[in-house]
């Protein structure tokens, strides 16, 4: 059975037909010579073209992250469990299985040989945990009680035990806003206009990506008048490989100020959609005396966003 395919086991676990039961679990596998943990759990598809995603989640901060994100959307830096990064085994609705790598900023890829090897035994321990959950619905939680969590770990004689694997305590999330003084100069000169709102929005655009070897994500900035839908900003980006989605952000605030200075006009109001776009943006709101609100919709932006660039 370990000679099987990463594809065909796969639709083995698929086979089993317990992703809706294990759903609200997750559990963790622990290869011997690899550095991460990777926690195993589960999203289900759009219900169209994907049935299922099984996220092996890399490390104890990834983990800490989806889950804080899974409770505040708003939380960190990720907009996506895709810019997490993970080994990602997907089903499809056609019952085909794909395995790829995410790595944050990054479109998914195909597997490297030493990476399918290692997908391949957390994949066959998860087959083995979820044939033992059809009967012990409770096994994910056997070591709850330890502030643990269920653990599968191979030893160095390649053998695999259960093991509580205790939850240490998540690293705070720092995030630090700064602009040029120069900027800030240039928009303290410029007359604050009460009566003009804008729009902004910070997103991932989907199926959006850069031409290289190795494609990176795209994102767009966007700033529009809501009075006559002027776009004063519309430009995309990428993350640096040094800086990654935390400088991405940080850097922000700053391209949403240097697009209002070089527009010559600077707002009385300032609306989002994002409490995250919401919470880097109120760095300026301490430099200006701009208001900014959250909204839940804002049809300038759709509008906007649908629109082709010209």
């Amino acid at each position: 059975m370990k000679n099987i395919s990463l594809e065909e086991l796969g639709r083995k676990l698929d086979a089993l037909d317990l992703w809706d039961a294990a759903m609200p679990f997750n559990w963790v596998v622990k290869p011997s010579g690899v550095v991460f943990p990777y926690f195993c759990t589960l999203l289900k598809g759009d219900g169209v073209n994907v049935k299922i995603r099984f996220l092996m989640l890399e490390g104890w901060q990834t983990f800490h992250d989806y889950i804080r994100t899974r409770i505040d959307r708003n939380f960190g830096f990720y907009l996506t469990p895709m810019e997490m990064p993970h080994f990602e085994l997907v089903v499809a609705a056609s019952g085909e299985t794909m395995v790829f790598r995410h790595d944050p900023g990054y479109m998914p890829r195909a597997l490297n040989e030493k990476e399918r090897a290692l997908c391949h035994k957390i994949l066959w321990e998860a087959y083995g945990v979820m044939m033992r959950f059809e009967t012990d619905r409770k096994l994910p939680l056997r070591f709850a009680s330890e502030k643990s969590m269920f653990a599968r770990v191979e030893g160095a004689n390649g053998e695999w035990s259960d093991m509580p694997m205790s939850i240490p305590e998540p690293r705070p999330c720092v995030e630090e806003v700064s602009f040029p003084k120069a900027l800030i100069s240039k928009a303290k000169d410029l007359p604050l206009e009460t009566s003009m709102s804008v729009a902004v929005d910070f997103r991932l655009l989907p199926n959006v990506m850069t031409k290289e070897d190795r494609p990176r994500c795209a994102y767009q900035l966007l700033v529009a008048d809501t009075a006559t839908g002027l776009r004063i900003v519309q430009d995309k980006t990428s993350v640096s490989p040094e800086g990654g989605l935390k400088a991405m952000w940080q850097s922000m605030p700053s391209r949403v100020l240097a697009g209002l200075v070089e527009y010559g006009r600077i707002p009385g109001t300032m609306k989002v959609v994002s409490g995250r776009v919401f919470r880097f943006l109120r760095s300026i709101c301490l430099e200006l005396p701009i208001k900014l609100s959250l909204h839940d919709r804002i049809e300038i932006l759709d509008d906007v966003n649908d629109r082709k660039e010209t």
